[in-house]
């Protein structure tokens, strides 16, 4: 595409001289040959690397300030946004050809965009996830990262899946990738706002610049507007189509009749004076909220209410949510991706409820991030664990007896420290009595752990099944039941 028609649909005034632009990129190490360099200011300046961009093959730059080029040079205001703008254009705006659902909040993001994708499947809808678990359609992977990937990324995989013939597309959209611009031009037919708690708080500061930034984005959408209205935050979104779903507060959508147990949920949903016998195997009244919001979005994109009701009977798990081993003398194992103090509160008292012998609680800390709510973890894990072991969870560089200590800060219970995150998990089932639940907190279904900033390959799933086959001769599909696909 030639520069000055790229710059033409972005509106970007350039009457400079004409190249072609084979490809974009913000990284001057992944430039290549006719490429136009996008130089991003953020923890590097990528001005200092603009001649290393030329180097390499970029035939045009963008940037925020007026500096001597050899190759054509783009001035904007914001190079974040003129990124989002450009990689758009460039992928022939794919994303407006295709039915967008946003879900952000601080919890429950992912098990939304699974249950919105399986009601849209029951529908005979061809419809792609995008979000903290990579980018899906039906069960192909085609991009594991950043859970909103940047715009060059993001708008590639637009244009991938509306050639594949993708006509929905529901995806998470992090507090990150709103405050770096990264969804600029992107307009959602509707948006789901689950909840804001302490997360982040290491990159924004405080709970009211985290809130600003996701309220801030929400109300300058032109969209369906689904929130929780008992988290107090949704008090501040505006809009003339706001519905709220909830169950302590008066609502647009409630449950009633709830009946929660550790093999799944049954409820009757009222949407609008509309009736939803809903049967799921999802576990937890967290999980009531997730579904009321993806029932009352479907609801709003005209899907039938059998198949609404279908298509959450039909969900099995989500992969890295609450995923449930069973085994022999009533001993349950559970893998979970809880990794604030919340997010804990909810798994964990869960569990309680259901579990009447002791529990097994294991989990790391972030080590880049977040430091404050280590403590707060510890104290939550403590109340109802009977037993707690601190291991590693993408601890980077930091030093983890750092980190640990810490944690340790707010626990109330016998706790052990093993570094080794395979090892903690096999320590625990030497002691794994009948009637016991070993949790398994922080990762879900990640496959790598970072350690000394390196991403070394690891799965909690598959440790737990390779655990459970060496310590009771138990292959999965054998004599095991469990909730994992």
């Amino acid at each position: 595409m030639k520069l000055s028609q790229l710059l033409k649909n972005c509106n970007i005034k350039y009457d400079g001289k004409d190249v072609e632009i084979e490809g974009i990129s913000f990284d001057s190490r992944k430039v290549k040959k006719g490429d136009l360099y996008v130089s991003l200011k953020g923890k590097y300046n990528g001005n200092d690397y603009i001649n290393d961009a030329i180097n390499n093959g970029a035939v045009a730059i963008v940037c925020e300030d007026n500096i001597k080029s050899t190759v054509p040079l783009i001035v904007v205001e914001n190079t974040r946004i003129a990124l989002s703008q450009i990689s758009k254009v460039f992928y022939n705006n794919a994303c407006d050809d295709m039915t967008i659902i946003m879900v952000t909040g601080t919890n429950g993001k992912t098990s939304i965009t699974y249950m919105l994708n399986t009601i849209l499947k029951e529908n005979h809808t061809k419809c792609a996830i995008i979000g903290t678990n990579g980018i899906f359609i039906d069960k192909k992977q085609l991009y594991y990262g950043l859970t909103t990937p940047d715009p060059v990324d993001l708008h590639y995989y637009f244009q991938v899946l509306k050639n594949m013939g993708v006509t929905h597309i529901v995806m998470e959209a992090s507090a990150h990738s709103i405050y770096l611009h990264k969804l600029y031009g992107i307009t959602p037919k509707a948006i789901i706002f689950t909840n804001l708690t302490n997360e982040h708080l290491d990159y924004f500061g405080s709970m009211e610049k985290y809130a600003d930034t996701k309220i801030g984005y929400i109300n300058n959408l032109n969209a369906i507007k689904i929130a929780n209205i008992d988290d107090e935050y949704s008090k501040q979104i505006v809009g003339d189509e706001v519905l709220y779903y909830g169950l302590k507060n008066p609502s647009d959508a409630f449950a009633i009749n709830i009946k929660d147990c550790i093999n799944g949920l049954e409820f009757c949903a009222n949407v609008m004076d509309n009736i939803f016998n809903i049967k799921s195997g999802l576990s937890g009244v967290y999980n009531v909220y997730n579904l009321l919001a993806s029932i009352t979005c479907a609801h709003c994109l005209g899907i039938d209410n059998k198949v609404i009701e279908n298509g959450i009977k039909n969900l099995k798990n989500i992969p890295g949510r609450f995923n449930k081993f069973f085994l022999d003398l009533n001993r349950l194992i559970i893998v979970d991706f809880a990794h604030t103090p919340d997010g804990f509160e909810k798994v964990l008292s869960e569990i309680k409820v259901f579990r009447s012998n002791r529990i097994i609680t294991i989990f790391g800390c972030v080590g880049y991030s977040d430091k404050y709510k280590r403590k707060l973890m510890g104290e939550v894990a403590s109340k109802y664990s009977d037993k707690i072991i601190l291991t590693t969870d993408n601890i980077g560089y930091e030093d983890i007896r750092n980190v640990n200590k810490d944690i340790a800060s707010g626990i109330s219970v016998p706790y052990t420290e093993i570094d080794d995150r395979s090892k903690a998990i096999q320590y625990a089932f030497q002691d794994f009595l009948p009637n016991d639940t070993i949790v398994i907190l922080g990762k879900g279904c990640e496959t790598s752990n970072l350690i000394n900033g390196v991403k070394v390959p690891y799965s909690d799933i598959k440790q737990v099944e390779k655990t459970i086959e060496e310590y009771f001769n138990v292959k999965k599909g054998e004599n095991i039941e469990d909730s994992i696909v």
